[in-house]
């Protein structure tokens, strides 16, 4: 690759430490790197890893080692792992390896990863590839405008967070509330866009639901965050779409001042959220993303003629030991409708706290047969010029 905005510097990690960037087989590089641990990010990993092994880029034995979060020079591919642990610092030094060590292909996870890959890259003539997924705000952090109108070395898929379909669960729970609190980050894009887009929701209720917000920093934030939100009248909390460290402290508080959290996915809810609403099919998004990458390695599609992938599968979840915390008496409505209902620490529906979801792995069937399905599906994915035009003339009307 040749890189315009780093070359000089890559040149002088060429001399200084020669035998430390270097790989030691011609296989293809991938980069493989998460903001931070996640269950959202863990069925995705699971996936992706599953395809791989099954069409046979990984042996059992490599899997094992990625699978320990270690990194391998394997017999088809390499992997450099990367775990920034939610700092940005850790996130660029990654990157920088990754990119010493010549990655061919950048695998990120979250909007967070994905973002600050997408800025390091962009500039350089010949850029990796980059195949992102568990990345809901491609389009308002700039990775890309649309499916299809990108760049050409981006492809991903993008669960999609319909808060029209999670803002009505405060009013499920509680058909008179009155007011809500919402807690988010400036730093995060995403969960700017999400808490405006809740406020605009709640306003065209019948009645309309007020929603006062508080922002958060750094976790120590989320002490004045909810006395703040308590004191304002907040009946419960809703948090959209963000990445912060302190789900455990929030839980505690909400438990103190007895208020019921909803959050913008389900898996939160098996981790002790009152009531987990979003995006409902990570695994499924992860095969779909290791179904891209194959087809990549494999040379079966272009990147650049490839459209994002756009699901919306959406379902919610109770968690009823953080009810009962609380002392919040969960509503009919919602026990009726949920995906899975957590009670004593389990699920009767065969979702785990490690698994998050009922559907975890590959269906069984010939080779040949699972690559003629993945073969069509990615043929499906195709951005043809009418579309193209299409997304090009609604981008225009929107921002004119």
């Amino acid at each position: 690759m040749i890189k315009t905005a780093v070359l000089l510097l890559t040149l002088t990690s060429l001399i200084i430490a020669p035998a430390a960037i270097a790989q030691n087989n011609d296989n293809p590089t991938i980069a493989w790197l998460k903001w931070g641990d996640s269950r959202n990010v863990a069925l995705a990993e699971k996936a992706i890893l599953d395809m791989l092994e099954v069409y046979g880029f990984i042996t059992a034995d490599e899997r094992a080692m990625l699978d320990d979060e270690r990194s391998i020079e394997g017999e088809r591919i390499n992997v450099i792992y990367g775990d920034s642990l939610f700092d940005r610092m850790e996130a660029n030094a990654i990157i920088d390896e990754a990119l010493d060590k010549d990655a061919d292909v950048f695998v990120t996870f979250t909007t967070q990863m994905t973002q600050i890959v997408y800025y390091a890259i962009r500039e350089f003539i010949d850029p990796p590839k980059l195949i992102f997924t568990v990345t809901s705000g491609p389009y308002i952090t700039g990775v890309a405008q649309s499916s299809c109108v990108k760049p050409d070395f981006v492809i991903g898929t993008v669960p999609v967070t319909n808060y029209e379909d999670i803002v009505p669960l405060l009013r499920m729970q509680n058909p008179d509330m009155k007011v809500a609190g919402a807690i988010w980050s400036p730093q995060q894009r995403a969960s700017e866009v999400g808490v405006a887009r809740i406020k605009a929701i709640a306003e065209a209720l019948d009645p309309p639901l007020s929603i006062v917000d508080e922002t958060i920093i750094v976790t120590p934030d989320l002490y004045q965050a909810v006395d703040n939100l308590a004191n304002r009248g907040a009946e419960a909390i809703i948090i959209p779409i963000f990445t912060f460290q302190g789900f455990s402290l929030l839980l505690s508080l909400t438990y103190d001042y007895g208020l019921p959290v909803v959050f913008s996915a389900p898996q939160n809810a098996y981790r002790g959220g009152t009531i987990g609403g979003g995006f409902y099919g990570l695994y499924k998004q992860g095969v779909i993303a290791g179904n891209m990458l194959i087809g990549h390695l494999n040379g079966d599609i272009d990147i650049a003629t490839t459209s994002i992938y756009e699901s919306d599968d959406f379902a919610f979840a109770v968690n009823l030991d953080a009810a009962d915390l609380q002392d919040v008496e969960i509503s009919q409505a919602l026990l009726d409708g949920a995906a899975y209902i957590v009670e004593n620490g389990q699920s009767a529906q065969g979702v785990t706290l490690q698994w998050p979801e009922a559907e975890i792995t590959l269906p069984e069937m010939p080779i040949e047969e699972r690559r003629a399905a993945d073969l069509a599906f990615l043929a499906g994915l195709e951005c043809t010029s009418e579309m193209i035009a299409e997304q090009q003339a609604a981008l225009a009307e929107a921002n004119p």
